[in-house]
């Protein structure tokens, strides 16, 4: 074969095989721009409701500053249903605490309850969700639930003044005075202005003259 003949039965060979590559390639550049596509539109999403639940977060604590209870209760709902969207980032213990105070305020003790409860879940390293659960059940006149929740959340934060101030408030309501005493003793010690708001608290009044 001459060299000219040479030269033409390679040129022919390299056109096939990019002729058989084009194809190949073609897919692959395809596959990358739906990838880049697709995980833009995630990111936009995600962005959106995130935004959307900053804004109405800030929103809601707002109201609730103003004492606006039932309207910060909407809000926050609303909140939670753009930070569910987030897809990733789901989990926001603060909006369900925040959301378990709007309606301590507005007297609705039920929801309350069912709102710590998921703050404990989301965060139990938290002493905050354990001592709003207590406040609620409390605030129920469910002194025994206190009680229990109260001394389950002191196995794991025996130092959070606010539980054995809770705990007090319980024993107080079920005639236990001692205890009470003994658990009003141990907040105080902890954080001795607790001692004025007990002095304030109808459950405690006859047992902050017995303290030590």
């Amino acid at each position: 074969m001459t060299s000219n003949e040479n030269q033409v039965s390679e040129h022919a060979s390299t056109e096939e095989q990019a002729s058989e590559q084009t194809p190949i390639n073609k897919a692959f550049r395809i596959v990358c721009m739906t990838f880049c596509l697709a995980v833009t539109v995630l990111f936009i999403w995600v962005w959106h409701h995130q935004t959307q639940f900053n804004d109405q977060y800030r929103k809601a604590t707002f109201l609730m500053r103003n004492g606006e209870a039932e309207q910060a209760i909407e809000v926050y709902h609303k909140a939670i249903k753009n930070k569910q969207r987030t897809l990733f980032f789901t989990r926001e213990p603060s909006v369900y605490n925040n959301l378990g105070q709007a309606y301590l305020y507005a007297e609705e003790y039920g929801p309350a309850v069912e709102n710590f409860k998921k703050v404990i879940e989301m965060a139990p390293d938290i002493a905050e969700g354990y001592v709003n659960l207590t406040t609620a059940y409390l605030r129920q006149n469910l002194p025994a639930d206190a009680r229990a929740s109260s001394l389950r959340a002191l196995e794991i934060f025996p130092k959070t003044a606010l539980l054995h101030y809770n705990l007090a408030c319980a024993y107080a309501l079920e005639g236990e005075s001692q205890k009470a005493i003994d658990s009003l003793t141990q907040a105080v010690n902890l954080n001795p202005e607790l001692k004025a708001f007990a002095e304030q608290e109808s459950t405690l009044k006859g047992i902050v003259s017995k303290l030590p």
